[in-house]
């Protein structure tokens, strides 16, 4: 405890308002315009970029079961699809807030590069499953590893703004995120039309293209991801200070302390956070009926072919990306 304390101590030292750093107001105005600009471009792009590719492994069962997955697999025998498909949220649900515990003690740019490569190899290997059993299991590991990452996301993001800027850089995270991942429907159908190369089916060139492009993208997060600002590398140690000064003048949490067992009482006895909580249940479970439900039932009712089915269905999330946007 006193360590923290004593650590907390030495990186909010360097004074970074104008008089102390015997800038003048101007320059002054231009460092703090430059600091946030860097901060925004460093943490906003690439964790909305990963989100995305979140969103796009998880939801992309319901893409290739319309391009041959459901025949090749016997997944319409039975409940055999819903089952594949509601066992990713088991450990999804389960390991959410034991994942986030690690963030700290193993650094979140170790942490998070480390979900994405691993649900990326198991993204990857959906496109060699055998049968529909090894799918579900593959199922089970996806939302094993994604289970921190988009928890671990917002807690990351939260630790570099003040209360009022956070909003609107949650919001901003969420529209790129939501706005690249409404492309995906698109994108699967083009690879859906590999069938047969190499001997693959389409639907498994769906899973095997876009495991391949989480990997790079989490090999890449190990070298830019921002971590939290007290173990950031891209900023100044004037820029570093003047961030954490911010932090620590809005609400006093800019180096975190030790958790307690009160601590944890108190905010689950809050009702906000369930409120919260309440309303991004409401809107995950639209989301995810659209995604695992939606192709193949559109292609049920209205008997049209594959590529309108998947170009039509990124139509919900690019309009949720333009109606946060104008918030």
């Amino acid at each position: 405890m006193q360590a923290a304390l004593d650590n907390k101590a030495d990186m909010l030292s360097t004074h970074s308002d104008a008089e102390d750093t015997g800038m003048s107001d101007e320059d002054y105005a231009r460092f703090v315009k430059a600091t946030i600009r860097k901060v925004d471009w460093r943490v906003l792009p690439l964790l909305g970029t990963l989100s995305a590719l979140s969103l796009i492994d998880r939801s992309n069962l319901g893409l290739a079961r319309t391009v041959g997955m459901d025949h090749d697999l016997h997944l319409n025998i039975g409940s055999r699809y819903s089952v594949v498909s509601c066992i990713y949220f088991v450990p999804y649900i389960v390991l959410q807030l034991p994942s986030n515990l690690f963030l700290r003690r193993l650094g979140g740019t170790h942490w998070l590069s480390f979900l994405v490569v691993a649900w990326g190899a198991v993204q990857l290997a959906m496109g060699f499953v055998p049968t529909w059993g090894v799918l579900a299991l593959c199922r089970v590991l996806l939302g094993t590893f994604e289970a921190g990452f988009f928890p671990a996301l917002v807690y990351i993001i939260t630790t570099w703004y003040t209360r009022h800027e956070v909003q609107k850089r949650l919001a901003a995270f969420y529209v790129v995120s939501i706005f690249i991942g409404g492309f995906s429907a698109i994108f699967a159908y083009v690879l859906s039309l590999l069938h047969g190369q190499l001997g693959i089916a389409g639907w498994a060139w769906i899973f095997i293209v876009e495991g391949v492009i989480t990997i790079a993208f989490g090999i890449i997060g190990w070298f830019c991801l921002p971590g939290f600002p007290d173990q950031n590398t891209f900023l100044s140690p004037e820029q570093t200070s003047f961030v954490l000064q911010l932090v620590e003048k809005d609400r006093g949490d800019s180096v975190p302390d030790v958790l307690t067992k009160e601590k944890l009482v108190q905010h689950l006895l809050d009702w906000k956070l369930w409120a919260f909580g309440m309303g991004l249940s409401a809107d995950m479970f639209f989301t995810a009926n659209e995604s695992y439900v939606g192709p193949s039932t559109t292609i049920d009712y209205l008997r049209k072919n594959k590529s309108v089915i998947q170009g039509t269905a990124s139509e919900p999330l690019e309009g949720r990306a333009g109606f946060l946007y104008t918030l």
